[in-house]
């Protein structure tokens, strides 16, 4: 029988989440008990027909283990698989009632809607009907995609009732009883945890050494984890036959030397080129020994990548290990990042910020800072200052950057780390973020923070999945176009307009390089014609003032991080006067 909206109304996470925790331990009782079986029965050296008794004995015992982890297993895989999906049901359903009590709608049983507008103005009545089509096309979507998770489920679970499930192996050199030996690139991030918790720990490092691109994209797994991959994948390694990789800086710096000894084309060189600078940047600014050596913290190298259709590389970086600290942020920057020319300075940025949690009562060793150059941004340069114009990099890059969220979580719940999870998003990236958190998995971000926004990537702040009051935004008074400047219909709502909002400090006047209008009728004073010059010419002159240390902007920011809420005046205060100021 077909799903219902009343159906799915009365779905909950928590019997799923209950029947995972269970399934997740017996599946390491059972792989742990095959792993060691597996190695007595190869211990047996002895001969007779009372050995061979033992050893047929053994086999079927060992058949029946691997049998029953295979079955486990794949209720397991296929129970995380429902979770995340219940979860984001549940988020769209909140999504849609708010949306509806916003615009005079209701929700019938049968999950049509009716308007019920009937004493309001004009204009109110028609946006009404307009939002009850809308409302009616997204329910639809909901119980299609709950019907999915359903009929997902049950064959499932069929298949294990029958006997029928599979480990997925094909006779690989890093064999695992009962659990995939590789990953499946349609997982979700909590099925990647919990099939990498599955491993033991000599096929967790198999994979580390020998096959570090098969792993190191994979949202769900520890930043521990990824980190070693991500190195190995970049500087070289040794695969399982023996093959030596020479990593990627390595590959990159081949390509263009044979590419400029055959005279290949401008533009092609130039592409090797930043590729090349793109590595070598990775490699420098997550140098540890350096950084240990200055007295930096210690930094994760999360992912990089390079995307052939638009000849960029990107890479997510993290100042701080979230696998053990309480708070952990991501930064995601605007239009004009690139690797090569920004990595470093979003790293020192990162590093103020965790350094800055101190003063909101915060301990900066527990705060993890990751730098989210993750994603193609559109450049500024002014052969293609258009693509700041194109929403379409923000859409393509926010599903990736809610399952990158998404995995945070996931690798803390199934390895039981609870943290404080916040996302900043800056310009252009602040409008890819909005969209991201209308996309993420309920309960996977706690605090949203947007600053010199061109827009919230969103019409409402209920369409985002962050809890309620926990939604932030940050404008300085002049010298920020960006702000606001997308938009409505593509870039989603100015921030600043966003009802429900909490408008944090927008004070940056201690910024180096901070602009004003006084600082413009001063330069011109005697010379007013060139006012209107000067003042065109810093419109943007604050655009990066957010992130200046000892600000109080960032001062919100690193108090929101570290778990509390914007700074009081007093607080204030009392900060400065600590600085002597």
């Amino acid at each position: 029988m077909a799903i219902t909206w009343a159906d799915i109304l009365t779905w909950t996470t928590g019997p799923l989440d209950s029947a995972a925790t269970d399934l997740a331990a017996t599946s390491k009782t059972l792989v742990s008990a095959a792993s060691d079986g597996q190695d007595a029965a190869n211990g047996i050296q002895s001969q007779g027909s009372a050995v061979t008794a033992i050893r047929s004995a053994a086999s079927k015992n060992m058949t029946a283990l691997a049998r029953l982890a295979t079955n486990v297993n794949s209720a397991l895989m296929a129970i995380e698989g429902a979770y995340d999906g219940v979860a984001t049901v549940m988020a769209n359903i909140q999504n849609v009632q708010a949306y509806a009590a916003e615009n005079h709608c209701t929700i019938n049983a049968d999950g049509t809607v009716s308007s019920n507008a009937y004493n309001e103005d004009e204009g109110t009545k028609k946006q009404a009907l307009l939002a009850a089509y809308s409302l009616e096309a997204q329910i639809k979507q909901i119980i299609k995609d709950a019907d999915q998770i359903d009929t997902d489920l049950y064959h499932a679970m069929s298949d294990i009732n029958n006997d029928r499930a599979t480990d997925g192996d094909k006779g690989g050199d890093n064999k695992v009883i009962g659990v995939p030996d590789h990953p499946n690139k349609n997982w979700m991030p909590s099925q990647n945890a919990a099939w990498w918790n599955s491993l033991n720990e000599k096929q967790r490092r198999h994979l580390i050494d020998h096959c570090p691109d098969e792993i190191r994209h994979l949202d769900g797994l520890p930043a521990s984890v990824r980190d070693q991959a991500n190195r190995n994948a970049l500087k070289g390694y040794v695969d399982a036959n023996g093959k030596e990789h020479a990593g990627a800086l390595k590959d990159a710096r081949d390509d263009l030397k044979k590419a400029q000894d055959e005279s290949a084309s401008e533009e092609e060189i130039e592409q090797l080129k930043e590729k090349v600078a793109d590595l070598e940047a990775i490699e420098l600014e997550t140098d540890n020994d350096f950084r240990e050596h200055s007295g930096l913290t210690p930094t994760y190298l999360l992912d990089f990548d390079y995307d052939e259709k638009y000849h960029r590389t990107t890479a997510i970086v993290s100042s701080g290990n979230p696998d053990t600290a309480s708070y952990v942020s991501t930064l995601v920057p605007g239009i004009g990042t690139n690797v090569r020319g920004d990595l470093g300075d979003y790293i020192k940025r990162n590093e103020n910020l965790r350094a800055q949690t101190a003063e909101a009562g915060t301990d900066p060793s527990d705060v993890a800072t990751i730098s989210y150059l993750g994603y193609v941004a559109p450049k500024k340069d002014l052969g293609h200052l258009y693509q700041a114009a194109d929403i379409g990099y923000a859409d393509r890059a926010a599903p990736d950057l809610a399952r990158f969220e998404e995995g945070l979580r996931a690798s803390g719940n199934a390895n039981g780390h609870s943290f404080t999870n916040t996302v900043i998003g800056h310009s252009y990236g602040s409008t890819t973020a909005g969209k991201a958190m209308t996309q993420v998995a309920a309960g996977t971000v706690d605090n949203f923070i947007m600053c010199g926004s061109p827009g919230a990537g969103a019409e409402s702040i209920d369409q985002y999945n962050v809890p309620k009051g926990h939604v932030y935004e940050s404008s300085v008074p002049e010298g920020d176009a960006v702000q606001g400047l997308g938009p409505d219909n593509t870039y989603g709502t100015n921030p600043k307009k966003l009802s429900g909002i909490t408008h944090l400090s927008g004070d940056t006047t201690e910024a180096k390089g901070y602009w004003t209008f006084a600082d413009s009728l001063e330069r011109t004073k005697g010379i007013e014609p060139y006012l209107d010059i000067d003042v065109a010419l810093n419109t943007f002159s604050n655009h990066m003032s957010y992130f200046d240390k000892d600000t109080r902007a960032f001062q919100d920011f690193a108090n929101i991080i570290g778990g509390g809420k914007q700074t009081t005046d007093e607080e204030w205060s009392a900060i400065e006067k600590e600085r002597g100021k």
